[in-house]
């Protein structure tokens, strides 16, 4: 016995092709519509001869041989017999942030900076622009109209098992459109006079390379969206942070490098998206998206908070390097005036702030006064529920602060 599908009486794929064959037996009827025409004194013409004759295809000889596929050995262009550790945006370090700290010799603050910290507590957000960013916030998460399939998610108990993809708004999109709605507010509330000093780049793209105990590490990353600004944001007072007081993990018996892949096909330069000689050329803020598909782990593990921190410490510290090599050259180690990079991370309801001052690309740590310094300030959550609650749109639990923090970093000088 072959097994068919099942086959109901009004099966609308058998009802289709029946009708289809019955059609295509009718004789057309005379309707004397032409008869008609033509007893009017109206010409009627076959419309056979307005219609172009189709196209012949023609055959054409190529001359000569196609170019060779470029094979990936000894003689491609970009080897390099050195290898490389080539990190991107899809990597993770394994220890998060305590490795990157040992990678990039950089410090570690619990708090963003006391002259951020007071701001934060003397500003006050108006009443009317809070109520506009809640709108914006179900604006962008809720009423957006793309349905694509989103993002697939696995239940860890049963790795194997493969749940409905559902259609709605991507993460991609949800984060793009809930960033453009913070800064199109940060404008209202700073006013013109401030927004004219900013210029916005999205999908901008830093490579940095850098040499440390021999080994050969290249950053390659890319921005979302990157505010630029006509100035740059003033150091820290050095007196008041002592990078030499703080000390920095050990990962013995690992080394900083581990987990982060090699390759032999690489290209050696330092690469910053904007001239030197333009005027909005300053870096002020980085904004990242980490949505879950955005970055993998080498082991196919859960991405923790902690890979996620030092994701966003690696990128603000890319930025401030290109741009230090831009200045200063590609040989600079303790840098004549430190470069200060923010970033903000989201996955569109949790948002991370962050600070980066560049100090030093001498990533050895032999002069401890020289280190570089990370402040960050732990994650907050924009709020606890949006979407469609028994049919009505809802947004629950909404938390001010995100728009009050990302107002100061949107104004820092």
């Amino acid at each position: 016995m072959r097994f068919t599908c099942v086959l109901l009486r009004q099966h609308i794929g058998f009802h289709f092709k029946k009708h289809w064959i019955i059609q295509g037996k009718r004789i057309p009827v005379e309707t004397g519509a032409q008869a008609e025409l033509e007893a009017r004194g109206i010409p009627v013409v076959d419309a056979n001869e307005f219609v172009l004759e189709p196209r012949k295809n023609v055959q054409y000889d190529v001359l000569g041989q196609l170019p060779p596929e470029v094979k990936w050995d000894q003689n491609h262009p970009l080897y390099k017999q050195e290898p490389c550790y080539l990190y991107g945006d899809k990597n993770v370090l394994l220890e998060g942030v305590r490795q990157a700290q040992v990678l990039l010799n950089t410090v570690v603050y619990d708090e963003l900076p006391l002259k951020i910290e007071e701001r934060l507590e003397k500003m006050k957000i108006p009443a009317q622009l809070d109520r506009s960013m809640q709108q914006s916030v179900l604006a962008a998460l809720v009423f957006d109209t793309e349905q694509v399939k989103t993002a697939v998610v696995k239940v860890p108990e049963r790795p194997a098992f493969k749940l409905p993809r559902n259609y709605g708004i991507s993460n991609e999109r949800r984060n793009r459109l809930l960033l453009s709605k913070l800064l199109t507010h940060c404008e209202r509330f700073a006013g013109k006079a401030v927004s004219s000093t900013k210029k916005i780049v999205t999908n901008t793209r830093f490579t940095v390379p850098v040499t440390k105990d021999l080994d050969r590490i290249q950053f390659t990353l890319k921005a979302d969206s990157f505010l630029i600004s006509s100035e740059p944001i003033k150091p820290l007072d050095n007196s008041l942070y002592r990078p030499q007081d703080l000390t920095i993990p050990d990962l013995f018996p690992l080394k900083e490098t581990v987990t982060i892949p090699t390759t032999n096909f690489y290209e050696w330069n330092n690469e910053y998206p904007i001239k030197r000689d333009y005027r909005f050329s300053h870096p002020q803020t980085i904004l990242l998206h980490c949505a879950p598909e955005d970055v993998s782990n080498v082991f196919e593990t859960p991405i923790t908070d902690d890979q996620q921190d030092g994701r966003a410490m690696i990128k603000a510290f890319t930025v401030a390097a290109a741009r230090a090599r831009q200045l200063y050259g590609d040989n600079v180690k303790a840098l004549p005036q430190p470069i200060n990079v923010q970033a903000v991370q989201t996955d569109s309801q949790w948002f991370h702030f962050s600070i980066f001052q560049l100090n030093t690309l001498d990533l050895t740590g032999s002069a401890t006064e020289h280190r570089n310094l990370w402040f960050r300030k732990p994650r907050m959550n924009l709020y606890s529920e949006c979407g469609y609650l028994v049919g009505k749109p809802t947004l629950q639990d909404y938390n001010k602060d995100v728009l009050k923090h990302m107002a100061v970093f949107y104004d820092s000088v």
